[in-house]
C-alpha cells in the first residue's frame, strides 16, 4: 500500500492548489455581487465553476486511493490513510490547511449565496414595482388562501 502514498500525496497538492484559487475567486465573487455588474459576475461564476470540476477530480482521485487502501472514505478515512502511512511532519500541515480552505470555501459560498438572494429579492421588488405585480412568489400567495382556516376558501374535494 505505500505505493499509494505518492498518489495521496499528489491528490492533497492538486486540491490545496485548487482551494486557494477558489477562496480567491470567492472574494472577488463576493465584490462582484455588490456591484451587481452581470458581465463580471458570469465570469468569476464560470472560473468557479471551473475550479470547482478541477477539485472535484482530485477529490475523486483521493477517495479511489482509500477505497483501494482500505481506509473507509472522507476525512475520516483520509485521517486513517494519514496516520497509517505518513509521519506527521511529512504531511499533517498540508492536511490542515486543505481542512481549514475547506471551511473557509464553505463559509465563502455560504456568504456568497445570500447576497445573491438578496440580490434577488431587490430585483423582485423592483419588478413588482415597476410591473405592479406582487413582490411575493404565487405558487402558494395568500390570495388563494386567505386564511388559515383549511375549511375556508376553496378546496379539490369540494363540488
Amino acid at each position: 500500500m505505500s505505493n499509494l502514498k505518492g498518489p495521496f500525496r499528489a491528490t492533497i497538492d492538486a486540491s490545496l492548489k485548487g482551494l486557494r484559487e477558489l477562496v480567491q475567486v470567492l472574494h472577488e465573487e463576493q465584490t462582484v455581487l455588490t456591484s451587481k455588474d452581470a458581465e463580471a459576475l458570469e465570469n468569476v461564476v464560470q472560473r468557479k465553476v471551473e475550479l470547482l470540476k478541477d477539485l472535484e477530480h482530485s477529490v475523486l482521485a483521493r477517495e479511489q486511493i482509500l477505497k483501494q487502501a482500505d481506509c473507509g472514505s472522507g476525512l475520516q478515512g483520509s485521517e486513517a490513510f494519514i496516520r497509517e502511512h505518513f509521519s506527521p511532519d511529512d504531511i499533517v500541515d498540508d492536511w490542515k490547511q486543505l481542512v481549514s480552505l475547506s471551511k473557509q470555501v464553505d463559509e465563502l459560498n455560504i456568504q456568497n449565496g445570500k447576497l445573491a438572494l438578496a440580490g434577488e429579492r431587490s430585483t423582485r421588488q423592483a419588478l413588482g414595482i415597476l410591473t405592479g405585480r406582487s413582490q411575493e412568489p404565487e405558487t402558494y400567495s395568500k390570495k388563494r388562501y386567505p386564511s388559515d382556516n383549511p375549511g375556508s376558501g376553496s378546496s379539490l374535494g369540494k363540488c
